[in-house]
């Protein structure tokens, strides 16, 4: 089960920011085709938005650690992998 931040931006007629938080089951970590899921079960369409994992919790340092967000840009044809 894996919970990410899902968000897509809409240009017409307005400029609007949609975001949502997502539970996928199937997947442990975020890859390509877990983001295209979400993007799915958020907005109905696999392509054309961001989706990015939340900071794991940093045993050592007692607070989250920011370094392991990341996240993917899906488009049609492709995904880029965002930090």
């Amino acid at each position: 089960m894996l919970q990410v931040k899902v968000s897509k931006t809409v240009t017409r007629p307005q400029y609007q920011t949609f975001e949502s938080i997502v539970t996928v089951h199937g997947f442990d970590k975020l890859t390509p085709q877990a983001a295209r899921a979400a993007l799915e079960i958020a907005f109905g369409i696999p392509y054309g938005g961001e989706v990015y994992n939340f900071p794991a919790f940093n045993e050592q340092l007692g607070k989250l650690d920011y370094s392991t967000v990341y996240g993917y840009r899906v488009y049609r044809n492709s995904a880029r992998k965002v930090y």
